[in-house]
């Protein structure tokens, strides 16, 4: 019947939920039995309590209007015509003594001598009287009428114990139902529950196979299991784009690294093909240190990238006033904004105060700064502005350049990415790359705009400072 041995089915856990709500349900029923054979056997107690006192009434008046010969002519006509249900009854006398007795041949029974020296009280709590082979019991109510005289009326249990016993091997007959309903309802709680774990399972054994496409299916029930599939599933997509990322940025640094690695062995061959001259040499030489020097640029840019995006970047954070941080900036690259006739400009509040690594912070200006001088004309101009909006500050850097096409645009922020309109220019191709890592490393976003001929403008949003009330 089993694939398995029971020790690994204990293992798994839609085993142990199914046998948990076995368990439950099973427990449950049985209390819910349990409560109705007590509010039973309670309300069959009542009832025969209430049939005894209320024959007990009927014959304490009857007793009282006809004495004790005309209550015992009544009873012999009912016990002829049985016109009434079988009860124990009993009259004796001041001393407890015996004068009246009757009780239903059916019975089993009872030990009727120990009621001639039970003590009564008054009133008279109820007597039980246990069978002598049975485990009946017999209930009798007592009451004193006038002049001395007893007056006892009783039932029998037999009756209420058999209805009582029925009722319990009825339970016990649809116990095994019950059982077998419990488990069929577990195993199919624990088939439903467990579906999103199982096809989570499968999705990572595919992706562990090679598949790296496979998704979670979803049910879009919008319970915890669907939130962990959706989660599960973006995760997915973002580790698919780091991957994907990554691969493009390989290709691209192996491309890019081919050129300066060729640059630095041609020279060096060039060096020892010439004739041994020292001026040829050190040309050779600082020809190899500049582009070693490129190479490891590239690399510490790439890993300030990395660092940044995976959240690794150490970065020290002050208040940051905005103000003479963009004037060094912009004093800083007026040189070589003059060489191409190029007017840069800053406009800013005197006061604007961020939350910020300030060598950074640095590094973003210079890197948008560069990029703006780098593809204006000659006779362009450079214009940086800042702005609060919304409970950030918005840096803008705006130039009349040549400006981009829709798809260059798009493609702005990748490592290493450099459209063909931008390559007459020297760089690495990683400057707004390591922008948009810093901007975000700092909780904020950046944005671009541009148009061909037209100009170009980035934006840079980063969260204002808190204000010291003190």
């Amino acid at each position: 019947m089993f694939s398995k041995p029971l020790r690994d089915y204990r293992k798994e856990l839609g085993f142990r939920l199914t046998l948990w709500f076995c368990v439950f349900f099973i427990l449950g029923t049985l209390c819910l039995f349990a409560l109705a054979y007590f509010l039973l056997a309670t309300s069959l107690r009542e009832q025969d309590r209430n049939s005894v006192d209320e024959r007990l009434g009927q014959l304490a008046a009857q007793y009282q209007a006809t004495d004790l010969t005309g209550l015992r002519s009544q009873l012999a006509r009912e016990a002829r015509l049985r016109s009434t249900k079988p009860f124990f009854i009993r009259i004796a006398g001041p001393q407890n003594t015996t004068v009246f007795m009757e009780i239903p041949d059916q019975w089993a029974e009872f030990d009727l001598d120990h009621l001639e020296h039970a003590p009564l009280a008054d009133p008279a709590p109820l007597i039980r009287l246990p069978a002598k082979d049975d485990e009946a019991m017999l209930e009798i109510v007592s009451r004193r009428l006038p002049g001395g005289s007893l007056l006892q009326v009783g039932k029998s249990t037999e009756e209420r114990d058999s209805f009582l016993e029925r009722f319990v091997w009825a339970v016990a007959g649809v116990a095994v139902p019950v059982f077998l309903l419990g488990l069929l309802g577990g195993s199919l709680m624990a088939v439903r529950a467990l579906r999103p774990i199982r096809e989570l399972i499968q999705t990572v054994r595919a992706i562990d196979a090679g598949a790296m496409d496979a998704r979670v299916p979803l049910l879009r029930t919008g319970d915890e299991l669907d939130e962990l599939g959706t989660l599960f599933n973006a995760m997915l997509n973002k580790i698919a784009a780091l991957v994907r990322g990554m691969r493009e940025a390989l290709d691209n640094v192996a491309h890019d690294l081919r050129t300066p690695v060729a640059r630095i062995r041609g020279t060096a061959e060039a060096a020892l093909r010439s004739e041994p001259k020292l001026e040829v040499c050190r040309e050779a030489l600082a020809d190899c240190v500049e582009e070693s020097d490129q190479l490891l640029r590239m690399l510490n840019t790439i890993m300030d990238i990395s660092e940044a995006e995976t959240g690794a970047m150490r970065l020290d954070l002050v208040v940051v006033n905005l103000s003479p941080l963009i004037d060094e900036a912009v004093e800083l690259y007026q040189y070589l904004a003059e060489e191409k006739a190029i007017t840069v400009s800053a406009t800013m509040p005197q006061s604007v105060r961020v939350m910020a690594d300030r060598n950074r912070l640095r590094q973003v200006l210079s890197n948008l700064l560069d990029n703006a001088i780098k593809y204006t004309n000659p006779g362009g101009n450079v214009t940086v502005s800042v702005a609060l909006q919304d409970q950030a500050v918005a840096i803008c850097v705006t130039d009349t350049g040549i400006g981009m096409n829709p798809d260059d645009l798009s493609r702005i922020w990748d490592r290493l990415y450099r459209s063909d309109r931008s390559r007459s220019q020297r760089g690495l191709g990683l400057g707004l790359s390591l922008v948009k890592a810093i901007v975000e490393a700092h909780h904020g976003r950046v944005e671009a705009s541009s148009a061909l001929a037209a100009g170009s403008t980035f934006r840079v949003f980063l969260p204002t400072a808190p204000v010291d009330d003190r």
